[in-house]
């Protein structure tokens, strides 16, 4: 695996977190996105679109929550059986391990191992990135990587 350039990966994660909000075109502004950051166009508009539909679930998040969970999908996603997946930890990201299992349980909740840790009781009721990540890797359906 390529050594991972953090600013870069932080910097196409605002960006694509952004355009949910831009007043400019959408398809000039995701093939901007692609051409800055050697990724397919239809990569970061599966990408917008999941963060979209993450937004109708979440409303209140800030941007920087998005940020995060784009970030995180970039960094890597590991699926390890059906319903479970391992979400790369990131230090520059206040994680403590380096990685975190993401489960979702049979009633439909995801279940993370950030939840047993300190304060996790407030990600639980929040909802962590790491969960975020894994939805949007769902939704995306492919491991994506910035050239």
């Amino acid at each position: 695996m390529r050594e991972m350039n953090i600013k870069l990966l932080n910097r196409a994660s605002r960006r694509i977190a952004s355009a949910m909000y831009s007043p400019l075109k959408r398809d000039e502004l995701v093939k901007s996105i692609a051409e800055e950051f050697g990724l397919e166009v239809m990569e970061v508009l599966l990408l917008v679109d999941a963060l979209e539909d993450l937004k109708r679930n979440f409303p209140n998040k800030s941007t920087s929550w998005y940020v995060r969970a784009v970030l995180r999908v970039f960094s890597g996603i590991e699926r390890v059986a059906k319903n479970h997946w391992i979400v790369k930890g990131l230090r520059e990201l206040g994680d403590q391990y380096p990685y975190y299992n993401v489960v979702l349980t049979r009633g439909g909740k995801y279940m993370c191992d950030c939840h047993v840790h300190a304060y996790g009781y407030i990600r639980r009721v929040k909802v962590c990135t790491h969960v975020a990540a894994v939805m949007i890797s769902k939704r995306v359906g492919v491991q994506l990587r910035i050239l």
